[in-house]
């Protein structure tokens, strides 16, 4: 099928809310320190003269995490890599984990101007983009240009199958732009048909965050025992907080935030409970007496992770669907999860009985009581969550074998 255009409507409609994407780009650039993020919105600066290269495209920071292995697998290869994201936190989680291995930038905003400057500013051989990016005018684009695009662990939210059919219909059209589709399952397979994806173009690969790579040697952070948070939502914290029963009041609690410029609105919260507490951001000095920690940093969380007792992912006590479980598992912890599961379905029949799943806040600490007053039910499971990842076949090196043959 040949691509087609997003349609006067869509134009029209970006057009419209582009001062609203503007001012965006603009609050969300000083927000998170990042002086240059609304010039890379309009199209980022002249490169040119720079050679071709494979572009590799993450929303945000647990995307970009996800492709991490693979893209060190095509730089192994000899690749030159244009690796974009959507957020500031996605550029910065780049920025830690490539250093300058890679060409690291910012998507256009979805309008003809800046999309275009883009593509002029960056001579692209392929494009890989990750799971639900499916902007329409930027893919349109790349497609005039006859640049091959693929679609890699590809999922469809629950939110887009739920859309109304104009978003729907747009969506299917997007989907005309791929060479090929590379799905996460059968579940993603199914729902890409019905938003109109040619059968043709789909192979069912498995899921890139069942494949963590070699990881660097986590170091230890804190060196009291502790239950850890991770990856919390508004409202998650004071969950997590206000449920912990009496018996544990002693238990020190490390959160780190999926956000961590909500550190001010959560330091609130924590002193609303009059509990004595820490920010990692500020190197407050944690002592006997502290009974909350906030770890408002990023590129810290596996090493967080790596020496906690319990992991609680976060995501999945409000509606965000829940977090990426592959690297808690990976790293041996015994993790457990919420009742809201939309974007982790497949992480958690993979993961089977090396992850406990818990209906709402207050079983999930009855839960913390039982595990912590059975050390080897507590290692039993981070050790079958391991186990259950070492049984995972090479997905990686289906993805690499299929996007060599693009090249």
């Amino acid at each position: 099928m040949i691509p087609t255009s997003p349609g006067w409507a869509y134009r029209l409609l970006a057009l419209g809310l582009a001062p609203f994407w503007l001012l965006h780009a603009l609050r969300h650039g000083r927000k998170h320190g990042q002086s240059d993020y609304l010039s890379l919105r309009l199209g980022g600066i002249d490169r040119a003269a720079d050679p071709p290269r494979l572009w590799v495209h993450a929303s945000s920071v647990g995307e970009v995490n996800a492709v991490i292995p693979l893209v060190e697998a095509l730089l192994e290869r000899g690749e030159s890599i244009l690796f974009t994201s959507f957020t500031a936190t996605g550029y910065q989680a780049i920025t830690q984990a490539m250093d300058d291995r890679v060409t690291r930038g910012i998507i256009p905003i979805d309008c003809i101007t800046s999309c275009r400057k883009f593509f002029r500013n960056h001579r692209i051989k392929l494009g890989l983009i990750t799971e639900t990016e499916l902007w329409p005018e930027l893919l349109f684009q790349a497609s005039r240009r006859e640049i091959p695009l693929l679609l890699v662990n590809a999922r469809l939210s629950a939110k887009s199958s739920r859309a109304n059919a104009f978003v729907r219909g747009l969506l299917g059209k997007t989907l005309t732009c791929f060479g090929a589709i590379l799905a996460r399952s059968g579940r993603d397979r199914d729902a890409l048909l019905a938003l109109g994806a040619e059968p043709e173009k789909i192979s069912v690969l498995g899921n890139l965050k069942s494949q963590r790579g070699q990881l660097a040697p986590p170091q230890r952070l804190v060196e009291r025992d502790y239950l850890l948070l991770a990856s919390s939502h508004a409202g998650e914290e004071k969950q997590f907080l206000e449920n912990r029963p009496g018996a544990l009041q002693h238990k020190l609690l490390v959160i780190a935030p999926r956000h961590p410029q909500r550190s001010a609105e959560i330091e609130r919260e924590i002193a609303s409970l009059g509990l004595r507490y820490a920010l990692r951001s500020k190197a407050d000095r944690l002592d006997s007496s502290t009974e909350v920690y906030l770890a408002d940093t990023l590129g810290e969380l596996t090493s967080l992770m790596a020496f906690a007792q319990i992991v609680v992912m976060g995501g999945s006590f409000d509606r965000t669907g829940g977090h990426n479980l592959i690297e808690a598992a990976s790293l041996g912890c015994a993790t457990i999860t919420g009742p809201s599961d939309s974007n982790i379905r497949e992480d958690i029949d993979m993961l089977g009985d090396g992850i406990e799943q818990v209906q709402d806040m207050a079983q999930c600490w009855r839960l913390i009581e039982h595990l912590l007053q059975d050390p080897a039910r507590t290692r039993a499971l981070g050790r079958k969550a391991q186990a259950r990842l070492d049984q995972q076949p090479d997905v990686i090196g289906r993805y690499l074998e299929t996007i060599e043959q693009w090249l």
